[in-house]
């Protein structure tokens, strides 16, 4: 008997073009974003959405927000980056099933500039929340954080 040449990749593994995010990717996509986001590498994490990305910001404070597009969200994010001398969010916990994520996060700040919350200037912020993401070829295409 010969011995013949056997394709040793998983059958569930599919080509990176075209495919749908598996549970390693996106979970991979997901912590390069929030990485992104503390290093305040507003165009590092636009590179991790899609151009018609959905963000949703809800928060107990009432000051929620929704909004559609890439050039939407680089501008949330540039006006975020202001609004904080030091921010960090953190993954306490991340599940990952197919295209969609839930994670269990923690922020931290120190507001740059008195917030619209309430929030003074020089005060510390230390809030947990949820986020949830949605993945669409490879990107984010939705975000939403409560918070």
């Amino acid at each position: 008997m010969q011995n013949e040449l056997v394709d040793s990749t998983p059958m569930n593994v599919i080509p990176k073009q075209g495919r749908k995010a598996n549970m390693e990717d996106l979970n991979s996509l997901i912590e390069r974003y929030v990485d992104c986001y503390n290093r305040v590498d507003v165009d590092g994490m636009l590179e991790c959405v899609t151009e018609d990305v959905r963000f949703e910001n809800i928060s107990n404070a009432g000051q929620s927000m929704q909004l559609q597009g890439k050039d939407a969200l680089a501008q949330v994010a540039s006006a975020s980056a202001q609004a904080f001398t030091y921010r960090r969010q953190r993954l306490v916990n991340l599940i990952c099933s197919g295209d969609h994520a839930a994670a269990e996060v923690q922020f931290q700040g120190i507001a740059a500039l008195d917030l619209p919350n309430g929030t003074m200037q020089g005060q510390s912020v230390d809030i947990r929340g949820a986020s949830f993401f949605e993945a669409r070829d490879g990107l984010l295409c939705r975000i939403v954080d409560y918070s």
